[in-house]
């Protein structure tokens, strides 16, 4: 667990006097000490005076597991263990104890939705129904909630998160460069997604990678235009002279971006050329705004309004961004007309301002994650925002 996050933490159980936090998300074991479970069912339990105990199930690999935390195995998946939830509650009961800490509430956040999925990504892990209720019996202090002293985690990024999303960032430059090779008429949609899927799934073992994962989702022409409503990747194929959008989400060690490019199959019409250019000076607008102490509805009023002056307000309709890293979707104020957030050091956030309609033919989204710095900002995603394989 580094320093900086250590703190954070006891800050937390200081503030609220608590016996102990407790994480079991994945995107909670990333933030708290860099741990990206295999199978979702991994506990860790924190107090203030001695280090954490991180609960895993004895399915769970060796080779994944953080180090500088102590690792206790409770039996879950072993074909002889008819109660294995039992176990751990007790197992957990056991150390509080042993920390003298059984008296003092302890802390969680209790949605069990909402959640980055695991690297067994495949279906959600088969965590009891009655869990927060067992939970919040750990000690004899009961519950206490700290709800959003523990969401605020999220907002920022430690220098230790900063490293493993710069790795991030550089894969998904592979996903994006794989994206505007193979962007030509007659591939279709699912085929470009599956060969941007790959380039960034072969990444494993490279690079200090054991995950690599991204789900790119393709939309050409008219698929395009409906990129306000939704994303996905169908069977259609590219025609000439379409706009096509990448939306993607990837994840790299538990360490997530979203970005998203526009390019064309061929020659466009000057209003395609025109929208394309008024998403990129709004994106570049706003993106020069940011550093601490603005206001998140100063930067999404500058963007809107330039698209607004050009007749096409509209057409932009979502917010101009969000939170990333810990999640393709990270809790925190957004970017967005109504939002009271201010940026901060140590933030990331999307900027992705965007015009789609089929009255105009065409969708156009550009996104990239900047970070919040001491004085200003640093672009993660620092590639080409490109139509063709030139710059524009």
């Amino acid at each position: 667990m580094n320093l900086q996050r250590e703190q954070m933490l006891k800050n937390i159980i200081r503030l609220h006097n608590l016996g102990a936090l407790v994480f079991w998300r994945p995107d909670e074991l990333v933030i708290t000490c860099g741990y990206f479970p295999l199978w979702g069912l991994s506990f860790l339990v924190c107090t203030e005076n001695d280090e954490p105990v991180l609960f895993v199930p004895e399915l769970e690999p060796e080779d994944i597991l953080p180090e500088n935390v102590k690792v206790k195995k409770f039996p879950w998946g072993l074909m002889d263990c008819a109660n294995p939830w039992e176990i751990l509650i007790n197992l957990i009961k056991e150390t509080l104890t042993e920390k003298n800490v059984q008296h003092l509430p302890v802390s969680f956040i209790k949605s069990i939705g909402g959640t980055a999925p695991c690297m067994m990504s495949g279906e959600q892990p088969p965590l009891p129904a009655d869990l927060v209720d067992r939970l919040s019996s750990l000690t004899e202090g009961g519950f206490k909630d700290a709800t959003q002293d523990l969401l605020n985690l999220y907002v920022y990024k430690t220098e230790a998160d900063v490293q493993c999303l710069y790795r991030t960032h550089r894969i998904a430059a592979i996903a994006v460069d794989t994206f505007y090779e193979n962007l030509k008429p007659g591939i279709s949609e699912a085929e470009l997604a599956g060969l941007i899927e790959y380039a960034v799934h072969r990444m494993i073992g490279s690079d200090g990678i054991y995950f690599s994962k991204a789900w790119p989702m393709i939309l050409s022409g008219r698929n395009a235009a409906a990129g306000g409503k939704y994303n996905r990747s169908t069977g259609k194929k590219l025609q000439p002279g379409e706009m096509v959008m990448l939306e993607m989400a990837i994840c790299v060690n538990g360490y997530w971006a979203d970005i998203t490019r526009t390019g064309q199959t061929g020659e466009l019409s000057e209003q395609q050329k025109k929208i394309f250019n008024l998403v990129l000076e709004a994106q570049q607008k706003a993106i020069t705004m940011m550093k601490p102490g603005v206001l998140m509805a100063d930067i999404d009023a500058v963007a809107r309004k330039h698209i607004k002056d050009a007749g096409l307000g509209a057409y932009f309709n979502h917010a101009l961004g969000h939170h990333v890293g810990f999640r393709y979707h990270d809790m925190g104020p957004s970017l967005s007309p109504d939002s009271a957030g201010v940026l901060k050091e140590g933030m990331l956030l999307t900027v992705e301002p965007g015009i789609y309609g089929e009255e105009i033919g065409c969708g156009v989204r550009i996104e990239d994650n900047i970070l919040i710095t001491k004085d200003g900002f640093e672009m993660l995603s620092d590639y080409p925002r490109l139509l063709t394989n030139k710059e524009i």
